[in-house]
Order: C-alpha cells, then sequence, then structure tokens
C-alpha cells in the first residue's frame, strides 16, 4: 500500500465516459465496493479518445458527468496517450495514476473478472516468453503491422475481447512501474457506449433522448441536451474538410513523420482520399487485414493533430505525461488537492493561467491547448473553447 498520510483508501480508475452511461455508473459503484475505498480519483481522457475521434461532448461536460456519478478528483489524460492504441493509453494513464502519489487501488472493468488470469496474462507479455514470440514473428511474416501482429499475439493469451486487452496492458504498466497499486476488476456491463454515440447523431429527438434516458443516469441527459442543443455532437467527420486541406498540402513524405502511418499508409489515404469525401467513408475504403479501422482513424486523428513520431518517443523517454492537470473536483474534496500538491511526483496545474512548468510539460500542454482549437471543429455549429477562459469543474 501507499505510504500517503491520507486514512481512507484511493481507488483510482481509468475512464473515457463518452458518454457516461448506466454500465459506467455500475462499474464506479462495484469498483469501490470490490476495494473498500472512499475516495475515487478519476484519470480521463480530455477531448480525444482512444478510437481515435473527438469525444462526444467536451471534456468539461464529461467532467461533470463523473463527478455527479461518483469520482471526487478528476485528472486528465493528454491527448498523445488519450488517442493512442491500447499500450500507450494503458501506461500514460497508470502512468498518471502512480504519479499522483495516493491511489492504493485500481480497478478496471473486464470480460474475465479474473484478476489472476489476467496478471498471467501481463505477466507473460512483460517478458514476451518464448510461445508470445513464436505467434508475433508468425503474424510479422503474414504481412501483418508490429501494432497489429502483436495484438493478434495477445488474442492467444486472452479472448479477442477490447476490454480484457486494456485491462492486461494496465496491469502490465503497473509492472513496468514497479508500482504498489493493487489492480482489481469487475465484470464489464453489456450497454455500449458506441450504439449511444450513433443514436446521439440521429434527427429524432424523442428517440434520441429515450435512448439516452434509458441507458444512462438521469443527469447525464441533462448534460448532453445542453451540450447538443448548443452546438450538436462532435464526429470526426465534421473534421473532414480539415483533413482533405492537410492531405492536400503535403507530400506522402511529408505525412510519414506522425504516429501510425507506417508501411505506406500515407499513399493508401491519399488514393482514398481522391474518391471518398468524409473521413468514414475514407476510412472504410482503407481498410485491410493489415489497416483496421481504428488504426486508420488513430492515424487520421494524428494527421490532422500533427502528433508526431518523434515528440510522442521524446515524451516516453521523459516518462510519458509530464503533469498532472485537475479537470475537476468535488467542492468537499478541496483535502485531495493539497494532498495531492504534496504527494504528487509531477507538477499540477489546475488554472492555465498560473500554470508554471519545465520546458518539455509547457510544450505538452500547449499542444493540449492547440488540440482543443481543433476539436472546436469537429462540431457541426460554430463553436470556439479557449482552454484559458474555461475554469476548472467544481460540484
Amino acid at each position: 500500500m501507499k505510504t500517503h498520510t491520507q486514512a481512507n483508501k484511493t481507488l483510482g480508475i481509468i475512464v473515457e465516459y463518452n458518454p457516461l452511461h448506466t454500465g459506467h455508473a455500475s462499474h464506479l459503484a462495484k469498483s469501490k465496493a470490490a476495494t473498500d475505498c472512499d475516495t475515487v480519483v478519476a484519470v480521463m481522457s480530455g477531448n480525444f479518445v482512444q478510437r481515435g475521434e473527438p469525444a462526444i461532448c467536451d471534456k468539461w461536460q464529461r467532467t461533470k458527468m463523473a463527478l455527479l456519478a461518483g469520482a471526487d478528483l478528476v485528472i486528465e489524460l493528454p491527448t498523445y496517450y488519450a488517442a493512442a492504441g491500447a499500450e500507450y493509453f494503458a501506461r500514460g494513464a497508470v502512468t498518471l495514476l502512480e504519479k499522483t502519489g495516493i491511489i492504493d487501488y485500481m480497478c478496471f472493468g473486464s470480460e474475465w473478472a479474473d484478476i489472476n488470469a489476467l496478471k498471467a496474462c501481463a505477466n507473460a507479455l512483460s517478458v514476451e516468453d518464448d510461445d508470445f514470440k513464436i505467434r508475433l514473428h508468425e503474424y510479422l511474416r503474414q504481412g501483418l503491422s508490429y501494432p497489429a501482429a502483436r495484438a493478434k499475439a495477445m488474442e492467444t493469451l486472452l479472448p479477442d475481447t477490447p476490454n480484457n486487452i486494456l485491462g492486461v496492458e494496465y496491469i502490465k504498466a503497473l509492472i513496468g512501474l514497479n508500482s504498489k497499486i493493487e489492480p482489481c476488476t469487475v465484470p464489464r456491463s453489456p450497454v455500449s457506449a458506441k450504439d449511444l454515440r450513433s443514436s446521439l447523431k440521429e434527427d429524432n429527438f424523442s428517440a434520441i433522448r429515450a435512448k439516452v434516458e434509458i441507458n444512462c443516469p438521469p443527469f447525464v441527459w441533462e448534460i448532453l441536451n445542453e451540450s447538443i442543443a448548443a452546438h450538436g455532437p462532435a464526429s470526426l467527420d465534421s473534421l473532414s474538410p480539415l483533413f482533405h486541406y492537410i492531405l492536400r498540402t503535403h507530400s506522402p513524405e511529408e505525412l510519414q513523420p506522425y504516429v501510425d502511418v507506417s508501411e505506406g499508409l500515407e499513399n493508401r489515404l491519399i488514393r482514398c482520399a481522391e474518391e471518398n469525401q468524409l473521413i468514414s467513408d475514407i476510412v472504410t475504403a482503407a481498410k485491410t487485414k493489415r489497416y483496421t479501422y481504428l488504426r486508420l482513424q488513430r492515424a487520421i486523428l494524428h494527421i490532422i493533430l500533427g502528433i508526431t513520431k518523434k515528440q510522442m518517443t521524446a515524451y516516453e523517454v521523459a516518462g510519458g505525461p509530464q503533469y498532472i492537470r485537475v479537470l475537476g473536483f468535488k467542492r468537499e474534496r478541496t483535502d485531495l488537492l493539497r494532498l495531492l500538491e504534496k504527494q504528487a511526483a509531477l507538477p499540477m496545474v489546475i488554472n492555465l493561467k498560473n500554470a508554471q512548468l519545465p520546458s518539455l510539460a509547457a510544450q505538452m500542454l500547449e499542444e493540449e491547448i492547440q488540440a482543443t482549437k481543433v476539436y472546436s471543429l469537429a462540431y457541426p455549429k460554430h463553436v470556439y473553447f479557449n482552454e484559458y477562459s474555461m475554469p476548472c469543474v467544481v460540484l
């Protein structure tokens, strides 16, 4: 256990809440019960999520959802990690939990809900045993990219479900950090956030409301309704004109430095974009065994946001996320902020105007601010988010 002075035990969870539904609320409640924790710290993806697309509504609205659902403190997972593949996503989020210095347990949902089995898989992947290496090299010989081959090799160790894969990556990240945070898992809820997002893009207001009210806590509809009425749901397709502009003003060689762009993918994207306007149609046209939907979406998002392999490597070499940004907290839990300020191994950011960060951390924060400006374009109605004028959410 951690040696911090907090009397109550603290649970860390990693979330996107895109949007928050009853399954998420159940996970939070079950996690608190399973770990006997009184306090919940949530690491939440910012305005872009792991599927390589904009969140349906902004991070401040989703922070409200998290706090109303039972979290006491919400900190942001920077876009470099929030919109990355499972390994980077997990490592970035777990690193933030570890660097707070106040987390006792981390609990996640999984299909297995068997922590010992997941630990066994994580240990095998951490050392990449002979069986794993044989399968990895076989998939590479079949023409799969390294990330795809690695994912396929993982499937030999656990069922092919993203929630198991992420769970294993969370534990592997804890192992890599030599963390004393204790992992645990609870059964995953069958509620589909993807179906909810699809329904939010429909024109039938009554159908949207009915879908949300059936699958989400009451406060979620209030928040989503306000957001959608103001500027509509954000989508990757809304960024299509920007993506076409980049493709038409850059050579294939100039696209190669971006994360997830490799093995000639830049040429394939250019060819598919010549015949398709929307990003969703470009992704469908470009998909192959080697290039999955999620890989393509993440590559396109990285091109749009200017996320390069060189800069990602710089952050990785420096240890991952470079600061702890508080997106929101419960008014009665200001003690958590004081504890975090005392225990954290990274600089804290609450008010951007007062942020004083080392150069690499300042660069990561500036890139987050720029990403939010791009995120503003993902809405069908005009909106402009200025990070400096958006206050920390306090409920």
